[in-house]
């Protein structure tokens, strides 16, 4: 009786074993799904060929409240990541990490800016909420050559996508972040 008794014990152990397994790759699977390009491809694929310098900005309060209101939308972090490329001593462009929470979880965009202020591309590093709802790469190059002036707002001049709302509104404020911080912090024009 004690041995059939040790015997129910070890196959409940193994299903609780196996459920464990199961939900730590679940888990895994679900972390690794969140990165969607890795900071190193982005920027290759950013600055083809060249290798952009990194530096950390540190936004005054007073700098804070020009890029949200020239934005219209509200800094995550005084804490920016840029990266500058150049060439021949010019500046060949710049680009920004923006991280945010779409919903109830984070999405990191890399904004690329041409030395002018234009948005060159903008593309997706890391996205916690559910794949369906990020938009298609067809999407994201609809906002390329747009500067702040252009509309840069879903419904006006951003096609709204079905199925993606939050997204669609969070990676446009993040751009327009991201362009508000290139035009009045690093080329400090107004």
């Amino acid at each position: 009786m004690k041995s059939t008794f040790m015997f129910i014990m070890s196959a409940r152990s193994l299903r609780r074993l196996g459920l464990a397994a199961a939900g730590l790759l679940l888990s895994a699977r679900g972390l690794g799904a969140d990165v969607v390009m890795s900071e190193k491809e982005a920027l290759a694929r950013a600055f083809p060929g060249q290798v952009p310098e990194r530096r950390t900005l540190y936004l005054t309060s007073d700098q804070v409240k020009a890029v949200e209101k020239e934005a219209r939308s509200k800094l995550p972090s005084a804490i920016v990541t840029v990266f500058e490329s150049r060439a021949d001593g010019a500046v060949t462009g710049r680009a920004l990490l923006d991280t945010h929470v779409v919903r109830t979880m984070p999405e990191t965009v890399l904004t690329v800016v041409e030395p002018d202020g234009r948005l060159r591309m903008a593309l997706v590093l890391q996205f916690g909420e559910p794949p369906d709802y990020l938009p298609r790469e067809g999407w994201m190059r609809t906002l390329e050559g747009k500067t702040l002036e252009d509309d840069l707002w879903p419904g006006r001049g951003v096609r709204r996508v079905t199925g993606s709302t939050l997204t669609v509104q969070a990676l446009t404020e993040a751009v327009r972040r991201c362009l508000a911080v290139d035009r009045l912090v690093l080329r400090g024009q107004p």
